[in-house]
């Protein structure tokens, strides 16, 4: 008798063991151990946007980051549930970005750079655009230490002591132009604030519409006023026109500075030795 008892309990918890197991796992389910966590989700901006969109949606919010949670319900250890979503979880909500992103910037695929490298998680409220986890200028330079030391020149794109930030030129997930930083030919990315550059030109500056800005310009600092790349500005125009006239004698100071009368150097629409505007 006692047997057939056992046997009759055994039967009712594996049953509703199997109706547990079967019903959706939702974010109350999950809030019963992750209280805070819960919270901070519904209260962040993942959860706003989803609330905003269908507030069925937060129901299903948890397993759509952390994969499916039926065993971690059964038995909760870090082995059975994905703590830290990998990007394909991003991606679920995030279309094409991966696609560009292989395309814009196939350096951070190189090295692993994963969605959470940068951005928060849905669980924490952040003062930066995007989710990042800090202002792009500290999160770029991280990786990129030579390009944020450069802001430390004595002419660099910053605002007082504070550098651009890089999010302004670059853009890494490769959604828009600015993704590989197309600073090459005439319409870069550096003529969207410096638009009286841009021309078009009756008699252009060749270099500009060969290799851009860059061709004479460091993009992020330099030791050289206007972010020159060479100290003087006749060293610079030497490297290209090395058939100058005789009578430029560059040992001379009046010749060592081209500017003087070919100040037109980004292009004339009146003199095609760009000597005036």
């Amino acid at each position: 008798m006692i047997r057939l008892r056992l046997l009759a309990v055994a039967a009712v918890l594996a049953l509703a063991t199997v109706s547990t197991a079967q019903e959706p796992v939702t974010m109350e389910t999950c809030a019963m151990c992750h209280e805070d966590e819960a919270a901070a989700f519904a209260s962040g901006p993942h959860g706003r946007a989803m609330v905003s969109v269908d507030a069925a949606v937060l129901d299903r919010s948890c397993v759509s980051c952390h994969g499916p949670a039926t065993e971690h319900i059964d038995d909760p250890t870090t082995e059975n549930i994905n703590r830290f979503p990998d990007p394909g979880a991003c991606l679920s909500c995030h279309p094409g970005r991966e696609g560009m992103t292989d395309i814009s910037t196939a350096a951070h695929v190189r090295n692993g750079v994963e969605c959470l490298d940068c951005h928060g998680t849905g669980h924490t409220e952040l003062k930066t655009d995007n989710m990042l986890t800090s202002a792009p200028h500290k999160l770029c330079a991280e990786c990129h230490l030579s390009e944020s030391g450069s802001f430390q020149m004595p002419y660099a794109h910053r605002d007082g002591t504070r550098p651009f930030e890089c999010t302004n030129c670059h853009s890494v997930h490769g959604d828009n132009r600015q993704g590989r930083l197309a600073m090459i030919g005439s319409g870069g990315v550096c003529l969207d604030c410096h638009a009286e550059k841009t021309g078009p030109f009756v008699y252009p500056h060749p270099p500009q519409q060969v290799n851009g800005c860059i061709n004479c310009h460091v993009p992020h600092g330099s030791p050289n006023p206007k972010l020159l790349t060479r100290h003087r500005v006749a060293a610079l125009c030497l490297e290209c026109h090395t058939d100058v006239p005789s009578f430029h004698d560059v040992s001379r100071p009046r010749y060592q500075s081209c500017q003087n009368c070919h100040a037109a150097v980004h292009g004339s629409n009146r003199d095609p030795r760009l000597m005036k505007e």
